[in-house]
């Protein structure tokens, strides 16, 4: 299963979604056109734990699982 990170500077976050999460849509997202100005999409990763590293080096203070999918 691939997992992906979104990390959104505007909001300083950075979460953890599984690629079939609606809220992810395999690090495409929800917009049909992603304007790039609030955040981008990292990965795939293969394992939850390689996307969760990835998220913690991104320094941003809410770093998490989604909500939705449990990342």
């Amino acid at each position: 299963m691939a997992h992906f990170v979104y990390e959104n500077w505007t909001r300083q976050k950075a979460v953890i979604h599984i690629g079939e999460c609606g809220h992810c849509n395999h690090g495409k997202g929800v917009h049909a056109v992603d304007s790039g100005r609030n955040g981008r999409w990292h990965g795939a990763f293969d394992t939850r734990e390689d996307s969760m590293r990835h998220a913690k080096a991104l320094k941003r203070p809410d770093t998490r699982a989604c909500a939705v999918c449990g990342g």
